[in-house]
């Protein structure tokens, strides 16, 4: 077999995995919706941690909803943060100060496992907020936990109408993996945790994100190592919380560039877990590894697109030349490209025809997918090139 049919023939296995992934997918989007799920319990006793690091005063604002709604709030200050101190004891909110930064939020939850030690176990549910988001009044009045769950991830979405640019394209994503995420839970497949908004047992804190300090791509960490010793995330539909992340396409993309080379390191550091969930759920497994590792999915199409048009040119000239060993190959990595691609197409209709075009989701323009790319070309060069910076502890801000 020559170079070229052996590289087609790897291309071609690795352009299956997209392309199966994108179809599931959108399978899942235009599936039945089932009949309503039992509404699961009102959860025990409650424990909200908000882990923040240089926030400021602003860490207060979720602080004040929590207190709000008479659950125990905790506030883990990663690093020193003055100001962030001065408003929790104007307001009142108990807080725990860890004396050094970083290197990742895994290593500041880990802290407040030691901290805690059994006080934990008084607890039915940990759960875990970032620092920029709000919760609309009633949030835990209308919290019901499958019975049984030990890890739950919870709806996010915009806090009112996103900037034009980057923040419309990651909109529209975050509604996407919501309804995907719910879909997936219908059918038993591991959902993963996206940072925000998440609950835990005390156990499943303790084997999750208490121990996901191996990476910058904590969450996913914590997911695997789950799913690994048996425990599945589920998706709630309910109740939302709200995202309140910054526009500004620098701040975006200096958190994707700790996503993604996090994840780089996920794919060593998390194999051999991987691999113990494969062992035990092979359809669970692989559609966890395509939500974690076929990112970011606005680059995947792009190549997908590109070793399309390649191929088709490339069958163009070896058929004019009568060379006809590659073409099968050619022709089998050209459409998988393409099956990719209408899929992934495919998939946002159906997501459209479900949710339309609410104010936090509005319509993407060419410009927002451009200004996303860009964005994510500079955290991708960021994560690959200097993949060690994202793991070293910041000073505050």
């Amino acid at each position: 077999m020559d170079t070229l049919t052996t590289g087609t023939a790897l291309l071609a296995a690795w352009a299956a995995a997209p392309a199966l992934d994108a179809f599931l997918r959108w399978r899942r989007l235009t599936a039945p919706q089932r009949g309503a799920r039992p509404s699961g319990r009102t959860p025990g006793k409650l424990l909200a941690v908000i882990p923040s690091r240089a926030e400021g005063a602003r860490v207060g604002d979720l602080a004040g909803d929590l207190r709000r709604e008479a659950v125990d709030v905790l506030v883990l200050l990663d690093g020193p943060d003055p100001d962030a101190e001065a408003r929790l004891k104007e307001n009142g909110v108990d807080y725990l100060s860890k004396k050094s930064p970083g290197p990742a939020k895994g290593h500041a939850l880990a802290f407040l496992e030691q901290e805690l030690g059994t006080r934990l176990d008084d607890y039915g549910y940990i759960l875990v907020f970032d620092a920029d988001m709000r919760l609309p009044e009633g949030f835990f009045r209308d919290l019901r936990v499958p019975e049984g769950a030990e890890a739950f991830q919870l709806p996010v979405r915009p806090a009112g109408v996103p900037a034009p640019g980057a923040s419309r394209v990651e909109a529209l994503s975050l509604a996407e993996a919501r309804l995907d995420d719910q879909a997936r839970d219908a059918e038993r497949l591991p959902v993963r945790l996206r940072g925000k908004a998440m609950g835990f047992s005390p156990r499943a804190f303790r084997i999750g994100p208490a121990r996901a300090t191996r990476t910058t791509a904590e969450d996913s960490e914590a997911t695997l190592a789950l799913l690994a010793r048996g425990i599945v995330v589920r998706a709630l539909a309910g109740p939302f919380a709200f995202d309140e992340p910054s526009a500004d396409a620098g701040a975006m993309g200096r958190s994707r560039a700790r996503w993604f080379g996090g994840h780089m390191k996920l794919l060593f550091s998390g194999f051999g877990d991987l691999v113990r969930s494969f062992a035990k759920r092979p359809a669970g497994a692989f559609v966890l590894a395509a939500d974690l590792w076929l990112r970011p999915r606005i680059f995947l199409l792009g190549t997908l697109a590109f070793l399309a048009g390649a191929s088709d040119l490339a069958m163009v000239v070896f058929s004019s030349n009568g060379a006809w060993g590659p073409l099968p190959l050619l022709l089998l990595l050209s459409l998988l490209g393409k099956s990719s691609l209408l899929f992934e197409w495919l998939s946002v209709v159906a997501l459209r025809q479900r949710i339309g075009y609410p104010p936090e989701v509005p319509s993407v323009s060419a410009a927002d997918l451009s200004d996303s790319l860009l964005m994510w070309a500079s955290a991708v060069v960021r994560g690959v090139f200097s993949p060690s910076k994202w793991h070293r502890a910041r000073p505050p801000a």
